[in-house]
């Protein structure tokens, strides 16, 4: 934390409709990990801002839930409009706060727009139902009406690692919905959130219906989650925060989504094609530098092709470019901190130290781990529950695709999972074996269609985020009957 009185660029957070400082005065340095320069300060938002928000955050509520959906609708689509139309600037800090790539920062803005206008679109088919209660005996004059209401207001707590694409899904279905959002971004990476919130605004959402609070997740996050007053908190982010997360809000009966962390399965068969299983192997894990929930990470290959699998893509790894995250020429950028690369190289030597053989990479300079790959066996952690937050891939062989899916669900984790064969038959049947949301067959774990129901078994998570599915979820259902209006014959 710094007291820093001439920042590069001072951002504020949004509460009530006012931009503000930090009761405390705090502010917190966000820095481009590149060179570590300080890109501009944000402030280090207390109890007492949070709680600020949440006070404010019931009159938005009302607000906004009396807005017809059209309305609320038009309001989305011109802020996708917006978001389209300052692209390259919004890109261009995403790609300098965050370090991913200038081309993945491009994409998630794309995404981010598309996002908002498809909860606009799917908001105006958020339709009840009328039910002939005649298939109940004594019931037969009555008729049922159901409509969905907001929930009220909601806390969305964002990630580092697509703070942009996760604070669409999270406040764009919110507000399409009819609800009032406080959102704590992350505090690594929050200037971007602060834009998008900005556009909102002038868009047409209220100021006290969407409001954001910056600062960190031990105390804004804390108390956001830990409040009476909400109805509900969505949070993308690891398992140990979402436990905490989900017991603060238990203790007010307050519904938690929670997306949390995966370690997911690559399953390359004997049938496979092995070109495209490296292709989807390398993006998979290089994207976002691999700080990616669904990213390729536990790579098993049936033994008959485990050696030109492993030497192909031992050859892609060497060749990918480390550096500036805004130069095009970068595959892999550095990570969200010094820390982060710390423990992703104290992860490396731990598998090593249990039997891993390190083949290529795994140094770290700064915030920058250059690609690693490795050879691994089941004794080795990241084959079953040890997730890797980076640039790390992690390889073994196996007998069959009995034994991959052994493996693969004998993880505490089940998020996303990939099989590479051309047999559709044995595809299928492992794909309904296999204990995770999405099973893509003949392609990467890192995939998630806007419209996919994205969520995990087990620890990976609880409930389900996109287009098709995150507007029921973010609403409830009420009944209201007619009794006796229908004429018995």
């Amino acid at each position: 934390m710094s007291t820093q009185t001439e920042p590069l660029v001072r951002y504020r957070m949004s509460i009530a409709g006012q931009d503000r400082d930090s009761a405390s005065g705090e502010v917190i340095e966000v820095r481009n990990m590149f060179d570590g320069a300080v890109i501009g300060t944000v402030p280090a938002g207390t109890a007492d801002d949070a709680q600020a928000a949440l006070e404010a955050a019931q009159a938005g509520a009302e607000i906004w839930s009396a807005t017809p959906a059209f309305r609320r609708a038009a309001i989305l689509k011109a802020a996708a409009a917006q978001i389209r139309a300052r692209r390259d600037e919004l890109s261009a800090v995403l790609s300098a706060e965050n370090g991913k790539t200038i081309a993945n920062a491009s994409m998630e803005i794309d995404t981010t727009a598309r996002i908002f206008e498809g909860f606009a679109e799917e908001s105006l088919r958020l339709f009840g139902q009328t039910v002939p209660l005649d298939i109940q005996e004594g019931l037969q004059s009555d008729l049922m009406i159901t409509v969905r209401e907001p929930l009220g207001v909601m806390v969305g707590i964002l990630p580092f690692n697509f703070p942009a694409e996760l604070y669409a899904h999270k406040v764009g279905a919110a507000l399409a919905a009819g609800n009032a959002i406080v959102v704590k971004p992350p505090e690594d990476d929050p200037i971007t959130t602060i834009l998008l919130t900005d556009i909102l605004h002038r868009a047409g959402v209220p100021g006290a219906t969407l409001q954001l609070v910056t600062g960190y997740g031990d105390v804004v996050g804390d108390h956001l989650s830990k409040s009476p007053d909400i109805a509900a908190v969505t949070f993308t982010g690891s398992t140990e925060v979402g436990a905490v997360i989900a017991a603060n809000a238990g203790r007010n009966v307050v519904r938690a989504f929670l997306e949390l962390s995966g370690n997911d399965a690559f399953i390359v068969c004997d049938d496979a094609n092995i070109d495209d299983a490296v292709d989807h192997a390398v993006a998979g894990r290089i994207y976002a530098n691999g700080q990616v929930c669904v990213a390729t990470k536990r790579i098993m290959v049936v033994r008959s092709r485990y050696d030109d699998f492993l030497t192909k893509l031992r050859a892609r790894v060497e060749a990918l470019r480390v550096g500036d995250q805004t130069s095009e020429n970068t595959d892999v950028g550095p990570l969200i901190s010094v820390d982060a690369a710390r423990v992703v190289e104290r992860q490396i030597k731990e598998a090593v130290g249990q039997g891993a053989r390190l083949l290529v990479g795994g140094t770290r300079d700064g915030a920058f781990i250059t690609p690693a790959l490795l050879e691994i066996d089941t004794s080795v952690g990241i084959a079953t529950d040890e997730e890797i937050f980076g640039p790390v891939f992690s390889v073994l062989a196996v007998d069959s695709l009995d034994e991959a899916i052994e493996i693969a669900n004998a993880s505490q984790f089940g998020l996303n999972a990939a099989v590479f064969t051309a047999d559709l038959n044995q595809a299928i049947r492992a794909g309904r074996r296999i204990k995770a949301g999405i099973v893509s067959v003949n392609g990467g774990n890192a995939y998630r269609p806007d419209v996919a129901a994205f969520g995990g078994y087990k620890k990976s998570g609880l409930g389900r985020e996109g287009i098709a599915y995150t507007l029921d979820e973010f609403t409830q259902v009420k009944s209201i009957v007619l009794r006796g209006v229908i004429a018995e014959a």
